[in-house]
């Protein structure tokens, strides 16, 4: 093992100073704008039709809770839930740095989850719309329901999905992680409605939240500059061996022409 692997965690980072402003500064851009969305809907401009089928949505889901539903909601909030995201994110970012020995893409998923955590607990802080004014099936320490948290962090476990498109051309694949990146989300926002927990327009803007979450971090780390070639794809270890060849040849090239 070369030194230049054997510290990988050193040669391999991929945040520094500039990166850091850059996410601080977009955070304040996203809290500020998230805020003045929250009171323009709760305050500046309320009653509004908005807000009146936010009404209507929240009383309609309490009318149609059945047990099997009931328990069909607490299945579908699962992913969301705080000590759930974080086990999860924990788990694939330490197989990943294990796995491949660099950081970027464990680095891309962390950062992802905890922009959106720190932009949720601060517009939520700031805004303070109280929940609907319905029977809610769960307690929650935080009173305010805008935005949902459990929504936007159901959004952001699409940075699995956009580390796959990195990582793989199978088609299979690809779209087996679109579609768990675009289940999830839908699956969240209808449980935690059922629920009680947050009104149509929080899950809106949960989703929104945790889309924003990913194009921010996206854009400032990048893309991976050093891809992993795929084990056992046929065209990338032809095209490797071809190199190789190239070299060899060209080395023997350059041995004739110095040699005496």
């Amino acid at each position: 093992m070369t030194a230049a692997k054997d510290k990988w965690w050193k040669t391999t980072w991929c945040v520094h100073r500039h990166d850091l402003l850059l996410l601080v500064g977009a955070l304040v851009a996203v809290v500020a704008g998230g805020a003045l969305v929250g009171f323009a809907l709760t305050d500046w401009t309320a009653p509004s039709a908005l807000t009146r089928l936010d009404e209507r949505l929240a009383d309609w889901f309490v009318d149609i809770r059945t047990p099997s539903r009931t328990d069909l909601a607490t299945l579908g909030a699962f992913p969301a839930d705080t000590p759930v995201k974080i086990t999860i994110t924990a788990i694939v970012v330490g197989l990943m740095l294990w796995r491949w020995r660099r950081w970027h893409e464990a680095l891309f998923i962390a950062l992802t989850l905890i922009f959106e955590a720190m932009a949720f607990i601060t517009i939520t802080a700031i805004v303070g719309r109280p929940r609907p004014d319905v029977d809610r099936l769960l307690d929650s320490p935080v009173n305010s329901s805008f935005p949902s948290g459990h929504v936007a962090a159901a959004t952001v476990y699409a940075a699995f999905a956009i580390v796959v498109f990195w990582r793989t051309r199978a088609v299979w694949a690809r779209a087996l992680a679109v579609a768990v990146a675009a289940t999830i989300p839908v699956a969240v926002g209808l449980a935690r409605m059922y629920q009680g927990m947050h009104f149509f327009s929080d899950v809106v803007a949960g989703v929104v939240l945790g889309a924003v979450s990913l194009v921010v971090c996206r854009l400032i780390l990048g893309h991976p500059d050093r891809p992993i070639p795929d084990v056992g794809d046929p065209a990338r270890e032809a095209s490797t061996s071809d190199v190789a060849a190239i070299d060899f040849a060209h080395a023997g090239v350059v041995g004739e022409r110095v040699s005496p």
